[in-house]
């Protein structure tokens, strides 16, 4: 056997500045003191480096102040424009704009309203009788049942119309949201690349005419990063077995095009300079049809260095080095992608790649052939990779991600290179590309197929927490499993054998969640911007007061605490952010309901609308008391009028929230207030009721709005106090008064925005938090 000759080692020498750079850029697209102090140790940094001919510390120094400059001048220029300064006003515009991208949607979800968002590039704005002319990135924003009709633009396409100004998000790239208010007018069709680019797009969705929905919808997302047809079911188990990345404009595609262009221009015989032409030439090529946005900028280059990492480059000792020169070239060019997600994963997973996937296929090809070796190497690094991010955005870990990614890896070619055919055919021979768009959607059906069963194991995702301990342990995991056990475990057959069970029996059993107690007897669940609690009533079964304003966070509450059967469900007042979630209960959903309760305000047909799935609702009235397992609900309060039932949200009027219903929950030993919305004109109507108000755990009323009463606060007592608020809400809640008044009585302060899901178990009384 002849031995193997050693590589050459990585180049690490830009690891530092890429870093650097990226660290400055995220720093400066927000300027503040972090970013002065960031820019004062880079320029140190590099004299420092100069003087001792450290030339890395040097270059290091320089990427940092370099990088915090450049994102300043581009963040500065863009806040100082006219446009950002009407948005800051608030002001009502007029304005002619370029769709940049196409319009993304939410369909309504229980009471929301569904929601459209369209990218455009102002060009031309007016306001208080002054015109403004340039190019400036901005969103426009439509609400409502035709807000995606509102906003059904192509790409290219010169819009005009009305609209209501408001600043951006801090770190954003847009001087801010367009709020419509009136219909908006087409000025000009799509031109030149822009139309072309329209016209394959539509050319492989008609394509994909004759095929199953799923099929129809995955094709154009995976070839171009086209989503607008894939069924939500699809995205919800893509993203449960890890598979994401398939679905959005990724380096995935843009390796897996050029893989395939430039084999055929080999096989053509075309060397040298004639290849790396091509090859340019597919570059721009994908950019132009997947949209020459920041996302596809970053998958050009992510898919460039993509091709260093599968092997499909000539020079994979490099490869690090592109990387970090990809890194450094991007944040400059555009300095909001170090703020971006997906930039970090894309970044992470080459990474990964690069670093362990070569020398993991080296070893098992000794036992293994190269397909294999491949197809277990290379998403196994990348998902180590990038796992610490992935749980930081969406609290778990995805046990079956790994097979998944092995399983579909196969048919990913040939769906992106049929797909790519059937689009370019479309623009000369629709029936022809017809029957190419069959030929992928099958070809797509077993990734379909393995979606939906890794989504449907038991144990498909493990929840982790989201904390700053949470995710450094999980850091720590991925190293040393990186490096002390994979390497290991791929030398032979039967230690790769027994990863792939370890995964099997995983996604079958989830262990324990790590500080979730079994015998828990209140969850005040994170649902956002909203209110939902449970009572445990048995082992598998929990009284829940209001629903929160989203179902899937909802069902997410009830499956990580063991819940499937809610023996009581009291609905405080019919506003959004406590009954929009309601739709996550009934027998279709698997989670049965024993009795509703509803305060005696009419809820009108709007009410028997969002009910109509649960058993008849009850009205419940001051003094009544109900039985559950082992909880005792008891009423409070409850009346009223209301003049608008179902209505947005927060934003309603006191005598609305006064209206809804307050109960005492006793559950295990301990007692709990249960406060819906009420302000101070309830919570003193209910101090001189003379009713026991007395709890050791107070669900603070209206999501700790400045609007409390003391002696309320006062009469209650609690020992904890629960507030149920969504991450940077636009009402200000919590208030600093409030959290004052309830920590200045005694109370502890859990808040699901800094601390997610809020467990309390009793005997003794302990507090276990999600994060």
């Amino acid at each position: 056997m002849t031995d193997a000759v050693p590589e050459d080692p990585v180049d690490l020498r830009l690891v530092l500045p890429a870093l650097g750079a990226w660290a400055g850029a995220a720093s400066g697209v927000t300027p503040g003191r972090a970013a002065v102090v960031l820019a004062i140790a880079g320029a140190t940094l590099v004299v420092a480096g100069w003087t001792r001919r450290a030339w890395v510390a040097a270059a290091t120094g320089a990427a940092v102040a370099g990088s915090i400059v450049v994102a300043w001048l581009w963040a500065t220029g863009l806040a100082a424009s006219t446009p950002a300064g009407l948005a800051r006003d608030g002001a009502l515009v007029e304005v002619r704009a370029v769709v940049s991208s196409d319009v993304r949607t939410w369909e309504a979800s229980g009471t929301r309203p569904g929601l459209a968002l369209l990218p455009v590039t102002v060009q031309w704005i007016e306001a208080r009788g002054d015109a403004w002319q340039g190019r400036v990135p901005a969103t426009v924003r439509s609400t409502g049942g035709d807000a995606a009709r509102d906003l059904a633009f192509p790409v290219g396409a010169t819009i005009e119309f009305q609209a209501l100004a408001a600043p951006a998000d801090p770190g954003d790239r847009s001087i801010g949201t367009l709020a419509l208010r009136g219909d908006v007018a087409q000025l000009e069709s799509p031109q030149g690349l822009a139309a072309l680019a329209n016209r394959f797009r539509e050319g492989l969705r008609t394509a994909m005419g004759h095929s199953p929905s799923e099929q129809a919808g995955l094709v154009p997302s995976l070839v171009v990063g086209d989503t607008s047809a894939v069924p939500s079911e699809v995205t919800d188990d893509f993203t449960t077995t890890g598979l994401t990345h398939l679905t959005a404009v990724s380096g995935t595609n843009l390796t897996l095009m050029l893989g395939f262009c430039l084999a055929l221009a080999r096989g053509a015989g075309v060397r040298g300079w004639w290849l790396r032409g091509i090859g340019v030439l597919v570059t721009v090529v994908f950019v132009v049809v997947c949209r020459a946005e920041p996302s596809v900028l970053r998958a050009a280059a992510m898919g460039l260095v993509a091709l260093a990492a599968t092997g499909l480059a000539r020079d994979r000792r490099r490869g690090l080095r592109n990387l970090c020169v990809a890194v450094l070239g991007l944040v400059l060019v555009d300095p909001w992608l170090a703020r971006s997600w997906g930039f970090a994963l894309s970044v992470t997973a080459s990474a990964g790649i690069l670093w362990w996937g070569g020398p993991w296929q080296a070893r098992m090809r000794r036992w293994a052939p190269g397909w294999v070796a491949e197809a277990l190497a290379i998403p196994l690094s990348a998902q180590i990779a990038t796992q610490p991010i992935v749980t930081v955005l969406s609290g778990s870990v995805s046990v079956v991600g790994l097979p998944a990614n092995m399983l579909v890896g196969p048919f990913v070619g040939p769906v992106t290179v049929i797909g790519l055919a059937a689009a370019v055919v479309s623009l000369v021979s629709p029936p022809v590309a017809g029957v190419l768009g069959w030929a992928a959607g099958w070809c797509v059906q077993p990734i379909l197929l393995v979606a939906h069963a890794g989504a449907a194991a038991p144990a498909a995702t493990w929840r982790w927490a989201v904390s700053p301990t949470g995710i450094a342990v999980l850091a720590l995991l991925c190293v040393v499993v990186a490096v002390g056990v994979v390497p290991r475990v791929l030398d032979s057959r039967w230690g790769s054998a027994l990863l792939v069970m370890v995964v099997l029996v995983g996604a079958l059993r989830s262990p324990p969640q790590a500080g979730w107690p079994d015998d828990w007897a209140v969850i005040a669940c994170d649902v956002g911007q909203g209110g939902a609690q449970l009572f445990r009533a048995g082992r598998h079964s929990a009284v829940i007061v209001d629903t929160g304003p989203d179902p899937g966070l909802l069902a997410d509450c009830l499956r990580l605490a063991g819940v499937d059967d809610v023996p009581l469900l009291v609905l405080t007042h019919p506003h959004a952010d406590h009954v929009g979630g309601v739709s996550a209960l009934g027998d279709d959903s698997g989670i049965g309901v024993g009795m509703v309760l509803i305060g005696p305000a009419s809820w009108q047909d709007a009410g028997a609308r969002l009910l109509g799935h649960l058993p008849a609702p009850h009205v419940t009235h001051a003094g009544d008391v109900v039985r559950a397992g082992q909880v005792t609900w008891t009423t409070l309060a409850a009346g009223g009028a209301w003049s608008d039932p179902i209505s947005a949200g927060d934003g309603d009027s006191a005598a609305e929230n006064d209206a809804g219903v307050v109960g005492r929950v006793d559950v295990d030993g301990i007692t709990a207030l249960a406060t819906g919305d009420i302000e101070v004109a309830g919570q003193q109507a209910l101090v001189a009721s003379g009713v026991d108000l007395h709890a050791d755990v107070l669900v603070v009323p209206h999501h700790g709005s400045p609007n409390q009463d003391e002696r309320f606060v006062e009469a209650v007592g609690a020992s904890v106090a629960l507030v149920q608020v969504g991450e940077d809400n636009d009402y200000g809640h919590p208030a600093g008064s409030t959290l004052a008044l309830v920590g200045a009585r005694g109370a502890a302060v859990f808040r699901t925005d800094l601390q997610g899901a809020i467990a309390i178990r009793t005997d003794p009384l302990e507090v276990v938090t999600q994060r």
